[in-house]
């Protein structure tokens, strides 16, 4: 069974090496001048009625001129109190000057419609995107009109953070998403973009528009990814807009059964992916953690294949680490390294559950709040 060091090494090698083109690009290398595009804030909300109002403040908050942006809040058929929410703050906040921030209903159904909808109704040549239960900085719009003033970029990734909560399922859920974000951000930075978050992400309208079409209306999540795949095919620019300005904020699952739910889900739009790209990473990820499982799992057999497993997890360990804590860093966060390496151990067994489920109709058409 030594043959399972292979698919460990190559993935642990090419971690190794997307953390090492992190290292060489610095914060530095971010824009910093003030750009003048005109800019629409779309936002699709569905049944946030208890998170809304935080992303609201903080869009009102936002240090770009007033007359260069505008808000629009897309109400997904939610079946909660959400566009009375969003109604009575307008109430409250409209006698202040200059903020521009409108509801409007989706006539559809489903996300990727509700943004659509969003950007044909909107006036900005910048689209910028985030999640309802997300929270920006004041310069949130600021940092990426910079960045697209600067490089006329088609499409920005951006940062997003996730709040742990109490408990060990939030913590391994967050240590998971920061060595995707840190994935993603080596990815573009490499030429070979893979993944983005719409939770925090830039695009220009025309660009949106022209690909609108090839975001998988059928299917009701990766209205980011699918997007990030056909401006790629086509040939456009995207960045990463790594400066923590420009980072959203969003909170983690609190249960295990909710982490499995929103990870199945991702997972299973990678049936549908044919980015060669994505497809290796996915590739090498899977037969990584299958090697470590088949180790762990014949090493409770016999002992003889404990020496095995140990090297298996050990060869993984490093770069996880770095990839992960990098993230972190930025944010000058410092979780425990204790659960870290527990969650290590866990990974490839929740790593394998994960894609199980994302083989059941089910998981294939969970909405975000599911």
């Amino acid at each position: 069974m030594w043959w399972l060091v292979i698919p460990v090494a190559i993935y642990s090698t090419g971690i190794f090496a997307l953390w090492l083109i992190l290292q060489r690009k610095r914060d530095t290398d971010q824009p910093t001048a003030p750009g003048k595009v005109r800019v629409s804030v779309v936002v699709a909300a569905r049944n946030e009625e208890k998170t809304i109002v935080t992303l609201l403040n903080s869009l009102a908050e936002q240090d770009y001129p007033k007359d260069l942006l505008e808000v629009i809040i897309v109400n997904d058929n939610s079946t909660d109190r959400t566009p009375i929410v969003v109604s009575e703050y307008f109430a409250q906040h409209n006698p202040q000057p200059g903020i521009n921030i409108r509801l409007i209903y989706n006539p559809f159904q489903g996300k990727k419609s509700a943004i659509r909808y969003g950007v044909e109704k909107s006036a900005g040549e910048l689209i910028l995107m985030t999640d309802a239960d997300c929270c920006v900085g004041p310069g949130w719009v600021s940092a990426f009109s910079a960045f697209f003033a600067a490089g006329n970029a088609d499409m920005i990734a951006g940062e997003v953070y996730q709040k742990p909560g109490r408990g060990f399922a939030s913590y391994f859920g967050s240590f998971e998403f920061s060595a995707l974000q840190s994935i993603t951000e080596a990815a573009v930075r490499a030429g070979h973009p893979v993944m983005c978050n719409a939770a925090n992400m830039a695009v220009r309208k025309d660009i949106y528009l022209k690909h609108a079409g090839e975001v998988r209306s059928e299917i009701p999540s990766g209205d980011d990814v699918f997007l990030l795949h056909a401006v790629k095919r086509s040939g456009g620019i995207i960045g990463y807009m790594g400066e923590s300005a420009a980072a959203a904020v969003t909170a983690g699952a609190v249960t295990v059964a909710a982490l499995l739910r929103q990870r199945a889900r991702w997972a299973s739009k990678t049936f549908y992916y044919r980015d060669a790209a994505t497809l290796t990473l996915t590739a090498a990820t899977a037969a990584c953690n299958a090697a470590v499982a088949a180790a762990a799992a014949a090493s409770f057999i016999s002992i003889k294949y404990l020496p095995l497993t140990c090297l298996l997890y050990a060869i993984r360990l490093v770069p996880d680490l770095l990839i992960t804590y990098r993230n972190f860093k930025k944010r000058k966060e410092h979780p425990p390294l204790l659960l870290f390496l527990l969650s290590e151990l866990i990974y490839p067994f929740y790593f394998l559950t994960v894609a199980v489920l994302s083989l059941f109709p089910r998981s294939r058409h969970f909405r975000k709040r599911d």
